[in-house]
C-alpha cells in the first residue's frame, strides 16, 4: 500500500455503499453516496481507490484497530461517531467531516384496507353512534312534555317510534292534530330538530360519499403507546447492538421485507424504502415518530493521514453542492436496476358495485331476524302467563 493510495474494506450496503456491473457496456459503477464520495475524492487528488472486498464487513472496534495498525487507511464504510471519553480508540485513529446524523426509527406495517361493511360503521365514532343510540330515548321522554295536555302520551314505547322517526329525519312528524297555535316550546324543539337532521344529511352525504370512493384504513402506528399496544414483533439489526456497519441477512430482509414485523432503520434506509412504496394508494410501511440515537455518522481514518484535511473540505462541499442528494437519488436507479430494490405496485382489484357493500345491512337484517323472533315468543308467553293469572284470580273471586 503506498501513501497515493486509499485503501479501504467493502461490503455491499444498500443504499449508501454498493456496485452495480452493467453487463450491456462491461462497466463496473460504483452507487450510494458513501463510495461516491470516496471515488470522486480520489478522482480529484489522483488516489488511486484499492477495495478489499470482505463478506461481512468486522466489528467497529476492529475495524478502527484494523485502521490503526495500517491494514487500512479508511473506510468507505461511516461509522458514529462518540465523545473521545467514550470511544477508548479515538486516540489511535480519526474521523473525517460529519457525513450524515444517524437517527434510527421505528418503521412499521400499516394495516390492510378495511371491509366494504365497516364503511358505515367506521366513519361515525363510538361516542357518534352511543349519541345516536341514547337520543332516541332522550328524545322519547321529551315528548311527554312537548305536546299540550289534551293530546300528549304515556306511552312510553310509542314515544319511541315517534323519536326514531323525527332522528331518521322522516317527514311524517307523527302528528294527529294539527295545531293553530303551538307553543313557543314545541317550535323551538322542532326547529332544532329540523337544523340537526339538516346538518347531519349534508354531513353524511359528503363525508360518506368520500370514504365510499377511496379505500379506508386504519390509524398507522406512530407513538411508543401505539407501539405496546399493537404487540408487533419488532427486528433489530446488529448493526445498532454491536455497531456494524452492516448485516447480510438483514440488509437481504429489507430488500421485501414481510409485512408482519416492524423494523428499526435509519433514516437513510427507511428514504430508500420508501421510494419504492410511493405509487401506491396504501403503503405497506409508516415511519413512526418513536425514534433515538441521532449520533453523527463519518468516516474513519488513519491517524494523521495525509488525505485528511483534503478529505474533510471535500466532503463539506460535497454536501453544500447538493451532489450527495444526487448520488443518493442515482443509487435508487442503479438498485432498481440490480434487482436490489423494485417498484411495489397496487393489487387493489377494480371491482363492480355488489352486495359485500352491503354486509351492513345484511349483518343487522340476519342478527335482526332471531332477536325478533325472541322476542315474539317473550310476548307470547307473558301474554298466556298474564291470561292465566287473570283467569285464576277470576276463579278464586268466583269461588269467594
Amino acid at each position: 500500500m503506498t501513501e497515493e493510495s486509499i485503501y479501504s474494506p467493502f461490503s455491499s450496503e444498500i443504499p449508501l455503499a454498493f456496485i452495480y456491473n452493467d453487463t450491456k457496456k462491461g462497466t463496473t459503477i460504483y452507487c450510494g453516496p458513501y463510495l461516491r464520495s470516496i471515488e470522486s475524492f480520489a478522482q480529484k487528488y489522483h488516489y488511486q481507490l484499492q477495495l478489499e472486498h470482505v463478506e461481512n464487513l468486522p466489528k467497529k472496534s476492529l475495524m478502527l484497530q484494523q485502521i490503526a495498525e495500517g491494514h487500512y487507511n479508511m473506510s468507505v464504510h461511516g461509522v458514529s461517531i462518540r465523545s473521545i471519553s467514550e470511544d477508548p480508540l479515538s486516540n489511535i485513529t480519526q474521523y473525517s467531516y460529519p457525513i450524515e446524523v444517524m437517527k434510527f426509527c421505528v418503521m412499521v406495517p400499516l394495516a390492510p384496507e378495511l371491509p366494504k361493511w365497516m364503511y358505515m360503521v367506521w366513519p361515525l365514532g363510538r361516542y357518534v353512534w352511543t349519541s345516536i343510540f341514547l337520543s332516541i330515548f332522550y328524545v322519547a321522554l321529551l315528548l311527554r312534555y312537548i305536546h299540550r295536555r289534551e293530546t300528549a302520551t304515556r306511552s312510553y314505547t310509542r314515544n319511541v317510534l315517534h323519536a326514531l322517526a323525527i332522528l331518521m329525519y322522516s317527514p311524517n312528524m307523527n302528528m294527529q292534530l294539527q295545531l293553530s297555535q303551538p307553543p313557543v316550546r314545541m317550535l323551538i324543539f322542532y326547529t332544532l330538530l329540523y337544523l340537526q337532521g339538516f346538518i347531519l344529511s349534508n354531513y353524511h352525504i359528503s363525508h360518506m360519499t368520500s370514504f365510499d370512493m377511496k379505500p379506508v384504513f386504519v390509524r398507522p402506528i406512530n407513538t411508543w403507546s401505539d407501539l405496546i399496544e399493537s404487540r408487533v414483533r419488532i427486528i433489530i439489526p446488529d448493526t445498532l447492538l454491536e455497531e456494524l456497519r452492516i448485516l447480510p441477512d438483514y440488509q437481504q430482509l429489507l430488500v421485501k421485507p414481510p409485512r408482519k414485523y416492524a423494523y428499526v432503520v435509519t433514516q437513510d434506509a427507511w428514504e430508500f424504502l420508501d421510494r419504492q412504496q410511493r405509487v401506491l394508494i396504501q403503503p405497506y410501511f409508516h415511519m413512526s415518530q418513536v425514534c433515538f440515537g441521532g449520533l453523527f455518522n463519518a468516516f474513519p481514518i488513519q491517524k494523521n493521514a495525509e488525505f485528511a484535511d483534503r478529505l474533510d473540505r471535500f466532503v463539506m462541499h460535497v454536501q453544500q453542492s447538493g451532489l450527495w442528494d444526487y448520488w443518493e437519488d442515482m443509487a435508487f436507479v442503479y438498485a432498481v436496476r440490480a434487482r436490489f430494490a423494485q417498484i411495489f405496485l397496487d393489487t387493489y382489484p377494480v371491482e363492480p358495485l355488489n352486495l359485500e357493500f352491503f354486509s351492513t345491512a345484511w349483518i343487522v337484517l340476519v342478527c335482526g331476524l332471531p332477536i325478533s323472533a325472541v322476542v315474539y315468543c317473550l310476548e307470547h308467553l307473558w301474554i298466556r302467563w298474564r291470561e292465566m293469572r287473570r283467569n285464576y284470580r277470576i276463579y278464586k273471586e268466583l269461588e269467594i
